[in-house]
């Protein structure tokens, strides 16, 4: 009798223990009670979210819409024409296949965005982010202005897929949607709504006859913005609604005269040359002369602006020695080479400018990711300088 009685005890006891135990990781582990004891409001959520979702889409060849920010003659989504392939060197050519620079611009009545689209390389360098590298970013048309609508974020696979936006209101929208920095793209399409349409853009918006055209470094091809529309050159087109052309070439900027060859076919407006951080003083000496003066063959009155290189913030720290790259006596005689060629040519050319870099990025050292490449801040302080010394030059 005895004995039945403690295991009776023992047996309440345990039920006690046990109950106990689930209320307190009932009230105090969320995790423990999200699993076990799932709130029926957060499965009618997922259940709304799941049906929200399944409206169908239907996708559309992004090159059968209006595309931005290239030379003629190019292939689809490069920047230089295929007859170049031979004629530049082989690490410039390999840059041009990445679509820095480079717009779709369509229009559409769709609630819904989707992109999918195969990458060339699917590499990201370890001072930008996925998005501005190998992702894209997208603009509407809003109240008289480009504004920013939402990004594709790339996976870490060549072929990607992303929603961009859902629940949009099915009115047509102007479309503006910007391509990868640093990669290539194989094939890309615009997802939208079954039943929906997309078409080219139902209003200019932006002028395509006369393009502003950048040749420059890595930091012109973008780097480090965080997504694709916040580089300076794609500011300054969305700013004038003027195609900008983006010859960027990571680390291969040298105020070459085959790249001037290849930029005169466009009829630019205006044409900056942003090679400074790239070339030794020699090579400007050597190379800058000969592009001025194939330029002024082709057309002697389309202004040409010159840009200093900045000075790189750790070169206030590193020991000075012009034989030294990235020192201050060396990016200075970089500039002093520059400055040098200027000085010869506005004797004789009147559409000639230069950019003193002091006042480009700003003085507080917090407008680069690594020293040397823009940050978003850097990039926006860039587009402020340079918009306002464009536009004296465009509308004088």
């Amino acid at each position: 009798m005895k004995n039945k009685t403690i295991a009776r005890i023992s047996i309440v006891l345990n039920i006690v223990f046990i109950c106990g135990t689930i209320l307190i990781a009932y009230k105090y582990c969320p995790k423990l009670k999200s699993k076990f004891f799932p709130d029926r409001m957060s499965v009618i959520k997922k259940e709304k979210i799941k049906y929200t979702g399944s409206i169908s889409t239907v996708f559309y060849d992004a090159s059968k819409f209006e595309i931005i920010g290239q030379l003629p003659n190019t292939e689809t989504y490069d920047r230089l024409p295929l007859i170049s392939k031979n004629k530049v060197r082989k690490p410039v050519w390999a840059l041009s296949e990445n679509s820095a620079g480079i717009s779709i611009r369509f229009s559409s009545n769709t609630s819904s965005i989707k992109i999918r689209w195969k990458l060339k390389n699917n590499i990201n360098a370890p001072n930008m982010t996925p998005i501005v590298s190998k992702g894209l970013d997208l603009y509407a048309y809003t109240d008289n202005k480009w504004q920013f609508v939402g990004v594709a974020k790339p996976e870490d696979t060549f072929q990607n897929e992303a929603i961009v936006i859902e629940g949009m209101d099915t009115i047509n929208r102007e479309y503006l949607l910007n391509l990868p920095l640093y990669d290539g793209i194989k094939s890309l399409e615009i997802g939208i709504d079954k039943g929906a349409s997309i078409n080219k853009p139902s209003k200019e918006i932006i002028d395509t006859s006369h393009p502003i055209v950048f040749y420059g470094t890595s930091i012109t091809q973008g780097a480090s913005a965080s997504r694709p529309g916040l580089t300076y050159p794609a500011l300054l087109e969305r700013h004038f609604n003027k195609e900008v052309i983006n010859l960027g070439f990571s680390g291969n900027g040298r105020f070459e005269k085959e790249i001037a060859e290849y930029i005169m076919t466009a009829n630019p407006s205006v044409i900056i040359l942003d090679c400074t951080p790239n070339s030794p003083a020699d090579t400007i000496i050597k190379n800058l002369p000969k592009t001025i003066d194939y330029i002024n063959s082709i057309n002697d009155t389309v202004p040409i602006i010159l840009v200093e290189s900045i000075m790189r913030d750790f070169a206030f720290f590193k020991k000075d020695d012009k034989t030294v790259f990235g020192t201050m006596s060396s990016i200075n005689e970089q500039n002093n080479a520059l400055n040098e060629v200027y000085e010869r040519r506005k004797m004789t050319r009147k559409n000639i400018f230069y950019i003193n870099s002091e006042n480009l990025i700003g003085k507080d050292h917090e407008a680069t990711i690594d020293g040397t490449h823009f940050n978003d801040l850097g990039h926006y302080r860039a587009y402020k300088f340079l918009r306002d010394k464009i536009k004296k030059i465009i509308s004088p």
